[in-house]
């Protein structure tokens, strides 16, 4: 676990309260759920931000074991939370080739409606207050801060 940062967003996990790395296979996404869960920082937040930090790091980092890790032989995968009520800031990290955002999509227009992809970054930048998207050094970054009213 990494130290915590106060009166900051995090930049990187490194920054995170609270970090994880798991390999880069499906069957993790119930473990850092749980692990997630089992934080006891989520027990000062309401039930319903939660749920969207749930929701988030499950289509992120299940994109990013899909699509960010597919050809990387014993692939890893980062998640970094930060709480700093009312504020919750999380990190997924990959090591895949990186996507531009312009690149998706909105899986609302008709013409991309019946398509399998591209539902989990639309989820995401509409129960987060901020989604920042970055490629660098072969690590593909989303940082989302979400917020509690």
């Amino acid at each position: 676990m990494a130290n915590k940062h106060s009166h900051s967003n995090p930049g990187s996990i490194a920054e995170c309260d609270h970090t994880f790395t798991y390999p880069a296979d499906i069957s993790t996404i119930r473990l850092l759920r749980e692990d997630v869960l089992a934080l006891s920082a989520c027990k000062e937040y309401q039930t319903e931000l939660i749920d969207a930090l749930l929701i988030i790091i499950t289509e992120l980092m299940t994109n990013a074991i899909k699509h960010g890790s597919v050809d990387i032989p014993n692939g890893k995968v980062s998640l970094g939370i930060h709480f700093e009520n009312p504020k919750i800031t999380c990190i997924i990290e990959d090591n895949g080739p990186g996507f531009e955002r312009s690149s998706i999509p909105d899986p609302t227009l008709p013409e991309y409606i019946h398509r399998e992809h591209g539902r989990g970054i639309f989820i995401t930048e509409h129960l987060a207050k901020e989604v920042r998207y970055e490629y660098e050094h072969n690590t593909m970054r989303i940082l989302v801060i979400l917020e509690q009213h």
